[in-house]
């Protein structure tokens, strides 16, 4: 199932997931079915960005103001990186 992002989506690590930071990206496995998953150095900054909970809206604000980036084009690529790895389970949504 897709869950419709908003502005204030939280997303939260799945906890099973372990990570290692490399400079051009990060690599995660999933420790309860044993999958690998690699990101690119924006994916993994979106990883750290999630080290507590945040909001799709949070998640924004600090990449537009950290990277060279439209706000509507950031909004419209981090929904679908949140979407892709909430359907690999290594995050959860929920809509507050």
């Amino acid at each position: 199932m897709t869950v419709a992002l908003t502005g204030n989506t939280v997303i939260t690590r799945n906890p099973s997931i372990l990570f290692n930071d490399f400079d051009d990206g990060l690599m995660m496995m999933d420790i309860d079915s044993g999958n690998y998953f690699d990101v690119d150095s924006v994916g993994g900054r979106i990883w750290a960005l999630l080290d507590s909970p945040a909001t799709l809206d949070m998640i924004c604000d600090s990449l537009v103001a950290e990277y060279d980036v439209e706000p509507t084009t950031c909004r419209t690529e981090t929904i679908g990186f949140v979407q892709e790895l909430a359907g690999k389970g290594l995050v959860t949504l929920r809509i507050s």
